[in-house]
C-alpha cells in the first residue's frame, strides 16, 4: 500500500517527442482557428467565417487524433493486473495469464499463456529514434515487484 491508503499502480504514457507533440500540433491549429475568428470579428464576411470555420474544423479533428494516438494511451500496472490502453482498445491482462514479457518495435508485448500477445504503445516512444530500455526496465521492476496471486 502506498500513503494514500491503496494499493500502488505504476503508469507509463506515450514520451519524448510524440507525447510533446500531442499537445504542440493541436495547440498551433487551435491558435490558427482563433486568429481565424479575430479576423472575421474585425472583418466581417462569408470568406473569412469559411476560413475560421475550416480551421476550426480541423483543430477540433487534430486535436481528438492526438489525443486517441498518443495523450490517453497508457500502461498501468498494479496488484489487480494490467491495463494496456492503445489506439485501438483496452486490454486487461490478470498478473496470471502473462507468460512472458519482452521489448518489441511498438512497446512491451505481454505474451499470454495461451500464444497470443498484448502490446502496450505506451512503453514506446512512437518512432521517435530514443531507446526504450530504461522505460522498459522500469516496467520490469514493477512486475517484479507486484505478489503473484496463486503464488503458495
Amino acid at each position: 500500500m502506498d500513503d494514500t491508503g491503496g494499493d500502488s499502480v505504476s503508469v507509463w504514457r506515450v514520451g519524448g517527442a510524440a507525447r510533446a507533440a500531442g499537445y504542440v500540433i493541436p495547440a498551433v491549429v487551435g491558435l490558427q482557428a482563433l486568429i481565424g475568428w479575430a479576423g472575421w470579428v474585425s472583418s466581417p464576411g462569408a470568406e473569412t467565417a469559411r476560413l475560421a470555420g475550416l480551421w476550426s474544423g480541423l483543430a477540433v479533428g487534430v486535436a481528438f487524433f492526438f489525443w486517441w494516438a498518443i495523450l490517453r494511451v497508457r500502461l498501468e500496472v498494479g496488484p489487480d493486473g494490467i491495463v494496456a490502453v492503445n489506439p485501438w482498445g483496452t486490454h486487461r491482462l490478470g498478473l496470471t495469464e502473462v507468460a512472458s514479457v519482452r521489448l518489441g518495435a511498438w512497446g512491451a508485448e505481454f505474451h499470454h499463456g495461451d500464444g497470443f500477445k498484448t502490446t502496450a504503445y505506451a512503453l514506446s516512444e512512437l518512432a521517435a529514434g530514443t531507446s526504450q530500455d530504461r522505460r522498459f526496465a522500469e516496467l520490469l521492476a514493477a512486475l517484479e515487484a507486484l505478489p503473484r496471486r496463486g503464488d503458495a
